[in-house]
């Protein structure tokens, strides 16, 4: 079945993928040292939506890949997309980024990882995500095929999906969240990167944003009704994500971080956050990204590569400019900048219209293209020059 091509979805997967490499600086640049306060804002800002909207793209998908395909289609598009890559990079370059994070920190990163140790310690690393996806995957298909016989559930859940399109529906949507996140040690979602033992809490926590994405593709109306409503939901996201921000700023005052009044308002400012600014930005990619831009898909396609490539390039960056005199905001320009300036070409060059690309994200025309890829590939190596 033929559906038409949803731009500004595509666009906001890259963007959650993308702004990994500022995250990611930032977390190299803070195993020396720790962060000062616009950093740790930063970083902050970064992960109040990245994730949680991520998940929320990833349901939609996946509620349209298997509506209008079928399970079995869906399960070897997945198998292709994502299970090959992730046992691919957990073999390859996860031992790779253990040992360069444990170079790069001050206290031992992991255990018994040192040398070829890191090759034979397995854990997801900053793959944890697609670890976390599958298991919500495989855990939302047994719940379609368990209700598949059972109409009721399943039309009381759509019909019930409408109310996601009130605008009081995030800070409905804010409790749930904000108690599963009650045990995280900051007013932040962790990354549960140590283990292939999921976090139950955590794993609820992003089942929540994948299930809205679902409902999202399976309503009918209810993703143009929340796109439609972006300036409301943007509003009550610049009220709640000051207070938040400043609470998480704020965690090392004793009168704050060890009270739990103030961890609960946290929380709940965190997650009413959350997700005002995933359903906002669902608006303002529809209004600024909804026709077809050749550019923005060939970023849209690079960005997996992107992702799944970039921490070795990054940490090794890491290594050689760790311990120059600079800034630190220099020091994080650097790393993203250049880890961009390297791995972009390379998408162009050996990804994109090769076996990789293939699996990556499906076979792309080389003509009449090429130029246009040819334009892109030189942009990103001057633009991290001009800022180096």
């Amino acid at each position: 079945m033929k559906t038409e091509r949803l731009h500004h979805l595509d666009a906001l997967r890259a963007l959650t993928m993308l702004l990994i490499l500022p995250g990611h600086a930032l977390a190299l640049v803070g195993l020396r040292g720790g962060w000062n306060d616009l950093e740790s804002a930063t970083y902050w800002t970064i992960h109040v939506f990245r994730l949680p909207l991520f998940f929320i793209v990833a349901g939609f998908f996946a509620a349209l890949l298997v509506t209008t395909r079928g399970t079995g289609s869906f399960l070897r598009n997945r198998a292709v997309r994502i299970w090959i890559p992730f046992a691919v990079c957990l073999v390859a370059v996860v031992p790779l980024v253990t040992l360069e994070l444990q170079a790069l920190s001050e206290q031992p990163h992991r255990a018994g990882a040192e040398g070829l140790g890191a090759f034979a310690d397995p854990h997801p690393s900053f793959l944890w995500f697609l670890w976390y996806l599958t298991l919500i995957y495989a855990a939302t298909l047994l719940a379609r095929w368990a209700l598949r016989p059972i109409p009721a559930p399943r039309q009381w859940l759509v019909r019930h999906g409408r109310l996601l399109g009130h605008w009081s529906a995030p800070l409905l949507l804010a409790l749930p969240t904000a108690l599963l996140l009650y045990r995280q040690p900051t007013w932040l979602a962790i990354a549960p990167s140590e283990s292939f033992v999921p976090r139950l809490d955590l794993l609820g926590y992003y089942a929540i944003f994948f299930v809205t994405g679902w409902l999202l593709y399976a309503t009918p109306g209810l993703r143009e009704t929340i796109e439609g409503k972006h300036r409301s939901y943007l509003a009550i996201a610049a009220v709640a994500l000051p207070p938040a921000l400043a609470l998480y700023l704020l965690q090392s005052e004793p009168a704050i971080g060890t009270s739990k009044a103030f961890h609960v308002l946290a929380l709940f400012l965190l997650s009413i956050s959350t997700w005002t600014l995933a359903f906002g930005l669902l608006g303002l990619a529809r209004r600024f990204c909804h026709a077809a831009n050749s550019r923005l898909r060939y970023w849209t396609d690079a960005a997996y590569w992107i992702y799944l490539s970039h921490f070795v390039v990054m940490g090794a960056l890491a290594l050689a400019v760790v311990d120059l005199p600079m800034p630190e905001v220099v020091r994080v320009i650097i790393l993203a900048g250049f880890t961009l300036a390297m791995i972009f070409p390379a998408y162009g060059l050996f990804v994109r219209h090769t076996a990789i690309g293939r699996v990556l994200h499906g076979p792309r025309p080389q003509a009449p293209e090429r130029r246009q890829s040819r334009r892109q590939l030189t942009r990103p190596a001057a633009v991290a020059g001009r800022r180096a």
